[in-house]
């Protein structure tokens, strides 16, 4: 079970711990919403249709990976070993080799993308138009790790003898300027073109924590120099920031057991809007109402994790301040 999914199992250890021990979630939506311009302009995709807001998620993470250096990780790399696998068994086994060829195709032209220098993320024209059309199909083979291959996945239409040029002529015509817009708010400085005056090793992307395994794999966004960002695609910024959306982000904090990446900051980074909000990390943690220090919370979050106890008693009226979420609905756009 993901963190995200244990978030949504309001029995699971995970949840129960961050109920109890950090539940002022409301406090972070406010500092949220206080920092938001009043109407923060919002890049949407231009379509007539139900635009494909799950895989453009995915697809505007992959590209900010590109630009940080770490265009492949783990996830999309096991994406393309399952995704023939399966389609293989539910189909043919000539259509699952033709989904593994194109998506060893896409890992190889990935792999060949040049980090971001200067702030300069956008390519030029018809390179840029590709590159968005290589993320966006890469969220296909990702969502196959994630979620499993379902329905109305891409891959599936794919015939047999078809090539990786087949899978990208099937991405809708309005994803590559919606993924080059939110590359063009991104390459400000107040947003995170600072990211690619880094040195390579600082631009951490994809990181896995070393209590990762206690929730069955959670892997972040991104870590540039210290600071753990949460990258949300949301078209509807003045709904964001609910109970899910701040446990997820403090959980992958409290998961790093061994400090192994040295966190002094932790936020969320909005696409559509450029924006990026961040707190220290004690900071965030008195904003939920933490009655222990970082890494207090985090042995306690092992040991629950790994040896949980019955379940007690829920935090009383004093410890539930602030995690109302009527005012503010859950966003599950991003």
């Amino acid at each position: 079970m993901s963190v995200t999914s244990e978030l949504s199992e309001p029995n699971s250890s995970l949840c129960r711990f961050m109920r109890r021990e950090l539940p002022a979630t409301a406090r972070i939506t406010a500092s949220l919403r206080s920092r938001m311009p009043l109407r923060a302009p919002t890049v949407a995709p231009q379509s007539t249709q139900r635009p494909a807001y799950r895989s453009l998620g995915r697809a505007i993470d992959r590209r900010l990976r590109v630009a940080f250096g770490s265009p492949v990780d783990s996830a999309l790399l096991e994406g393309v070993l399952y995704a023939g696998l399966d389609v293989a068994k539910i189909s043919t086994r000539s259509a699952g080799q033709a989904v593994h060829s194109a998506g060893q195709a896409l890992l190889s032209e990935l792999k060949g993308q040049p980090a971001a220098q200067g702030a300069t993320m956008l390519h030029p024209g018809s390179e840029e138009e590709r590159l968005d059309r290589l993320c966006f199909a890469a969220s296909h083979f990702e969502e196959v790790l994630r979620g499993g291959l379902k329905p109305g996945n891409p891959l599936l239409a794919l015939e047999p003898g078809a090539v990786l040029d087949d899978l990208l002529s099937q991405v809708p015509a309005y994803v590559p300027g919606d993924i080059a817009r939110q590359v063009e708010l991104a390459q400000t400085d107040h947003a995170l073109g600072w990211v690619t005056r880094l040195p390579l090793d600082k631009r951490i992307c994809a990181p896995v924590f070393s209590g990762s395994a206690d929730v069955e794999g959670a892997d972040a966004d991104f870590i540039p120099d210290g600071r753990l960002i949460d990258c949300k695609a949301t078209v509807r910024p003045e709904r964001f920031g609910g109970r899910r959306d701040v446990h997820q982000l403090a959980a992958y904090l409290l998961l790093d057991y061994e400090d192994t990446y040295v966190l002094h900051q932790v936020g969320f980074y909005l696409a559509r809007q450029g924006q990026l909000l961040t707190w220290t990390t004690e900071e965030f943690l008195s904003l939920l109402g933490a009655r222990r220090s970082l890494p207090a919370l985090r042995t306690a979050l092992r040991q629950a994790l790994t040896d949980p106890t019955p379940p007690g008693p829920e935090p009383d009226s004093h410890d539930r301040r602030g995690t109302q979420e009527g005012l503010f609905g859950e966003d599950d756009e991003a």
